[in-house]
């Protein structure tokens, strides 16, 4: 869709990434424009998930599920209120679709819409008029909504980080959850967040990624950070994968076997499964490929741009909080002392960083005996200590 702007979308780049205004693109085509509709594009569905305006996996279809968002046109010298309709269609899947009131008085087809969010309303820019490009660029009025989108985005952050030294002032927290998950599902609870299986940021627009720095008095083990998980776009499924590659083995602790596969892909060499990554330069695509003997053969692929999708997801902005724990009665507490901030991650390193071995993949999943099947989803990884390769030196906070 964006190929077809009138306007070229990469001079206005530069200007949102500084504010650091989360943003999505829009170009109505000429037959949505007549016909007054336009796809929710998977950015448009991840502005308005991350900044919790509308979950479009959670709506029914049909127009008795269609939800109203108040919006604005954003002129050179004034704003115009409208209203978005965001609904999912009885036909053709459901597939999510998005449409503003009276757009037609405001743009033409292919013009290069940009919309942000502010305090649960949507602001629509037309890129592509040039009063309104001279409004932003020469800090109007224009310029202005976007300043004070930012202001929000930072405000968000401030509120965060408040909420992490009262925390950090009650002392020691008991764990909610036994094991490695505790310390992360204790300072959710702490903050009021349902646990939930969504890929969405877990605070305003915010990620956190939680763990320990020490446990019981001693200095814990440096593991590897999940960056986000994302099963293959083709070739074989995650079940596949183990079907065909995996090995029977009995997990220490227990009796019973099970196929499963348990391990690191990396570009540099095969693992213990004869599976390595592969990086298509070309083809812009991370594949995962078999070895056997000095035979490659094709197993499946991410597309790039899909991870790096998923990695602005995810990671747009992220706390990572570091935790002391200790054991009492054979339970385990924390006390939430250190986080570091980041932002704006670096989506042009992602592949430099896979074929250079800094971020690796881990399957992890398993058929029981009984041919249950469960995973931990296909996770991208990567070193605390190279973090700052991907997004940037941190600001840290000693709570």
């Amino acid at each position: 869709m964006l190929s077809m702007s009138d306007t070229d979308l990469t001079q206005f780049l530069p200007l949102f990434a500084d504010t650091g205004v989360p943003v999505a693109f829009l170009v109505p085509t000429p037959t949505g424009y007549e016909k007054s509709i336009m796809d929710a594009t998977a950015p448009v569905r991840e502005l308005l998930l991350n900044t919790g305006i509308h979950n479009y996996e959670a709506q029914l279809q049909g127009p008795a599920h269609k939800r109203i968002v108040p919006t604005y046109f954003v002129g050179a010298h004034g704003c115009t209120e409208t209203a978005a309709s965001l609904y999912r269609p009885v036909t053709k899947k459901g597939d999510p679709r998005i449409w503003f009131s009276n757009l037609k008085r405001y743009c033409r087809p292919c013009n290069l819409l940009a919309i942000i969010a502010i305090g649960g309303e949507l602001y629509v820019f037309n890129l592509s008029d040039p009063l309104l490009v001279h409004s932003l660029t020469h800090r109007g009025l224009a310029y202005e909504i976007l300043q004070e989108a930012a202001h929000q985005e930072r405000t968000a952050a401030d509120e965060l980080l408040r909420k992490l030294r009262a925390i950090h002032a009650q002392g020691f927290l008991p764990s909610v959850t036994p094991g490695d998950p505790g310390v992360g599902d204790t300072l959710e609870h702490a903050l009021g967040i349902r646990r939930n299986n969504s890929k969405a940021p877990d605070y305003h627009g915010i990620e956190l990624k939680t763990s320990r720095l020490t446990r019981d008095g001693r200095a814990r083990q440096i593991t590897r950070s999940t960056l986000f998980t994302k099963v293959p776009d083709e070739g074989l499924t995650y079940r596949e994968i183990v079907q065909t590659y995996g090995k029977w083995q009995t997990p220490r602790g227990e009796e019973a076997e099970r196929l499963q596969l348990y391990e690191t892909l990396r570009c540099s060499r095969p693992n213990a499964y004869d599976l390595m990554l592969h990086m298509d330069a070309n083809g812009d695509r991370l594949d995962i490929l078999h070895q056997n003997g000095g035979r490659r053969s094709f197993v499946s692929a991410w597309q790039m741009k899909n991870l790096r999708a998923a990695l602005l997801t995810k990671h747009r902005e992220t706390f990572w909080v570091k935790a002391v724990a200790e054991t009492r009665s054979g339970i385990e507490y924390f006390r939430y002392d250190r986080v570091l901030h980041t932002k704006n991650p670096n989506v042009s390193l992602l592949a430099p960083l896979i074929e250079s071995d800094k971020i690796t993949v881990d399957l992890a999943a398993h058929f029981d005996s009984r041919g249950k099947w469960r995973d931990h989803g296909m996770l991208f990884k990567m070193l605390p200590g190279d973090l700052p390769l991907l997004l940037g030196e941190p600001k840290e906070y000693i709570l």
